[in-house]
């Protein structure tokens, strides 16, 4: 679910991301390698609480069969943080919670979703889904200008959920089982595909079911994943997951509100 590792080799940062996101050569407990991108906790405006977030919402996208690379608990040792070449990410590092949420990184011919790409058929469901998801989640930061979407021809990819199950001091914000939550959708034509699915019919039979069967157990399963070193956000986490089973428990009304905000 959230597999642990730990991070032996700094490969640079990522070029783009307002979080200094890294790329790191990782190791597994039986000692394969892999590569992530990770997000330290200092380099995000809610700090651990963002990590959670990051690990809630992939674990949940994974169950929806939706396309998030794999998640990763990345451990920053202190001899790692020391031979990192990059002062500024030392000096992060050092700040941050010892645990980093990582993504497994993409193989080559990903990129970023074109700003006013046409969605291929084949993506089509793929993409409402994602919409969806994001709407249900409270994600507001997948956007024609920041799409944190990646693409190579067929396949899709999401990441950067830090912002998700955050309605705390949102005037107006209603849940999204409500009729006219999700009206600024339509309003605003602010998220990444509301353009290309606009006027779409969709059908979220498969994406209900796959959201009907996270079950109690299973969001008791996300807490349990979560490290003890990010404790100090257990409320938050505990908050987010509460939510989830609510949206679960009203998905049949959540859906025909984004039907309704993309007819």
């Amino acid at each position: 679910m959230l597999s642990r590792v730990t991070a032996v080799r700094f490969d640079g940062r990522v070029q783009s991301g307002r979080t200094v996101p890294c790329r790191l050569a990782c190791e597994t407990g039986d000692g394969t390698e892999v590569e992530v991108v990770a997000k330290l906790s200092e380099g995000c405006d809610r700090k651990v609480t963002a990590l959670v977030m990051e690990a809630i919402a992939a674990m949940l996208a994974a169950d929806l069969d939706l396309p998030v690379p794999e998640p990763f608990l990345v451990t920053l040792e202190p001899e790692f943080i020391a031979g990192v070449p990059d002062k500024t990410v030392v000096a992060m590092a050092r700040r941050s919670n010892p645990v980093a949420f990582g993504s497994k990184h993409l193989p080559p011919g990903y990129t970023n979703w074109p700003v006013g790409e046409g969605i291929p058929k084949d993506a089509f469901i793929t993409a409402a889904e994602i919409f969806a998801f994001d709407a249900l989640i409270v994600n507001d930061d997948r956007r024609p200008t920041n799409p944190n979407c990646l693409f190579n021809g067929s396949s899709l990819a999401i990441y950067d959920h830090e912002t998700a199950f955050f309605t705390e001091g949102i005037l107006g914000w209603q849940p999204p089982w409500e009729v006219g939550s999700l009206e600024s959708y339509k309003q605003t034509r602010r998220h990444l595909f509301s353009e290309q699915l606009c006027g779409k019919m969709v059908n979220f039979d498969r994406f209900a079911g796959a959201w009907l069967a996270v079950t109690n157990e299973r969001l008791a399963a996300y807490r349990t994943a979560l490290p003890d070193a990010w404790n100090a956000a257990g409320q938050h986490a505990n908050e987010a997951l509460l939510y989830i089973g609510r949206v679960r428990d009203n998905i049949e009304a959540a859906l025909q509100e984004v039907r309704r905000v993309l007819s």
